[in-house]
């Protein structure tokens, strides 16, 4: 029988990607497969909407507007009837066997809250899904030459890569293109701050997370492919301007992460 799991994908403008992660998730052996498939649909105007609603076995709900991204994954959630929820970006490809290692790991973890699995870029090339919580410095590196640097460059590696990838490890903050949010973490932690249009929504809730003691882990035995084709801002220049906003936000709410005084006991369950 499927998983108690359902899986949210929110799309704006997603048509190009959105049917391979559907069909990714129908392919899967049904002991495997989640029990639904929720699409949130954020005012698309490509074909986004026509295309999960091809599929019968998707559940589509159309915004009226572009909702943002977190807004959206909680109204998907809200009518989730699986125990886990898996919030998806309409650009990944789930392999055989990723939900299922992902649900066992969540049986074994009482106290786990999220949970991100290893994801590679089209090529096969590991991403960098698991990380450090940002300090501003952190994104002055990122965001300029300054990172190309040879001691910045070795900052960011640790900022961007400090979990092994051949063993599951507690981490600060996973990558929002597939969380796995446990039913323990949605009671104790919740859902998505909807403070958040785009960008740093996972980061807040996996710092959320790390305040109520509960775990964000790295499962990198359980791999899907991330094309990185995800289109929720509406334009570079608008995503610019909301990447900025959302960090500010953060940094209001997490003073200690400016410089790098939040931290997480990484010792296992």
């Amino acid at each position: 029988m499927p998983l108690d799991l359902s899986v949210v994908i929110t799309t704006f403008n997603s048509a190009a990607t959105l049917g391979d992660t559907i069909e990714s998730l129908l392919s899967l052996d049904i002991t495997e497969s989640p029990c639904e498939i929720i699409v949130v649909d954020n005012a698309s105007f490509d074909n986004s909407a026509i295309i999960a609603d091809g599929y019968s076995q998707v559940n589509l709900l159309r915004c009226p507007s572009n909702l943002g991204l977190a807004r959206a994954n909680n109204i998907g959630a809200d009518i989730a009837s699986g125990g886990s929820i898996l919030f998806l970006n309409p650009d990944t490809v789930i392999l055989p066997g990723a939900l299922h290692i992902l649900m066992k790991f969540q049986l074994n973890h009482p106290n786990a809250a999220l949970l991100g699995p290893l994801m590679l870029d089209s090529g096969g090339t590991i991403q960098s899904t698991a990380r450090t919580y940002p300090t501003l410095l952190d994104i002055v590196l990122r965001r300029t030459s300054l990172g190309k640097l040879p001691r910045a460059e070795k900052r960011l590696q640790k900022h961007l890569n400090p979990a092994d990838t051949d063993k599951p490890s507690k981490v600060d903050w996973l990558v929002g293109a597939a969380m796995w949010l446990t039913p323990t973490g949605r009671e104790r932690v919740g859902l998505m701050s909807e403070k958040y249009f785009l960008y740093f929504e996972d980061v807040q809730l996996c710092m959320r997370a790390r305040e109520r003691g509960m775990g964000v882990w790295f499962v990198p035995e359980a791999v899907i492919r991330h094309d990185g084709r995800r289109a929720s801002a509406g334009g570079s220049t608008r995503a610019l301007w909301l990447h900025l906003r959302s960090m500010v936000r953060f940094f209001s709410e997490y003073p200690c992460a400016l410089i790098g005084k939040c931290s997480t006991d990484h010792k296992k369950d």
